[in-house]
């Protein structure tokens, strides 16, 4: 337990540096840049729609966006779903209907994400707690000689334990973490190819 306690340990003292490593935000703990909002002009050539469109009292515009937003939506499943929308609609309709579903991709991609970092920031923040546990756990057993007998030696092995399932608890964290910061990106890059698709199917795209 010592070893991978000491080896769990090097792990917390480097969670400050980790955390703080993409810059300006110091509650955002991952690698990846972090983009709080994706805007239309990045994604939309030409003019861009408005982010007020009104998606949502165009039904089957609505529609196909519920289909194809959710998470757990494969980015394939979302372009087939896409053309077969697409194939449906005469030239004139994909003008005014395209550009309202990449609005509707756009806000809903936006809330997601939203919430997916907000999550995020507050996991970040516990971990940081845990850490702090788990240090203080580290420096109050310096205080406790190896060869303590009695009292002091079961409140060594208290905090032996403390500091150990602390520290695990944090490792454990940060796997879920890792997963947790690919997920942005992952719906930025798919809303990305909803937009090429959509421009594709769009008149003379």
């Amino acid at each position: 337990m010592r070893r991978a306690s000491l080896a769990l340990l090097a792990l917390l003292a480097a969670a400050p540096t980790a955390l703080a490593a993409s810059g300006e935000d110091p509650d955002w703990p991952c690698q990846q840049r972090l983009v709080p909002r994706l805007e239309a002009s990045t994604l939309w050539p030409g003019p861009a729609p408005s982010e007020n469109a009104a998606w949502r009292d165009t039904p089957e515009v609505a529609a196909l966006i519920a289909r194809i937003t959710p998470r757990n939506v494969p980015e394939a499943e979302g372009l087939d779903a896409i053309k077969a929308f697409a194939a449906s609609l005469s030239p004139a309709e994909r003008r005014r209907l395209l550009p309202l579903a990449f609005a509707g991709l756009l806000e809903e991609t936006n809330h997601q994400r939203s919430d997916l970092i907000t999550r995020i920031k507050a996991f970040a923040r516990r971990q940081h707690a845990l850490a702090e546990v788990a240090n203080r756990a580290a420096k109050e057993l310096e205080t406790v000689p190896a060869e303590a007998s009695g009292e002091a030696a079961a409140r060594r092995t208290e905090l032996e334990q403390r500091r150990f399932f602390t520290a695990k608890a944090f490792q454990d964290a940060e796997r879920t973490m890792r997963y947790a910061c690919e997920m942005p990106m992952q719906l930025e890059a798919r809303l990305g190819a909803y937009a090429r698709a959509l421009q594709a199917a769009m008149p003379g795209g």
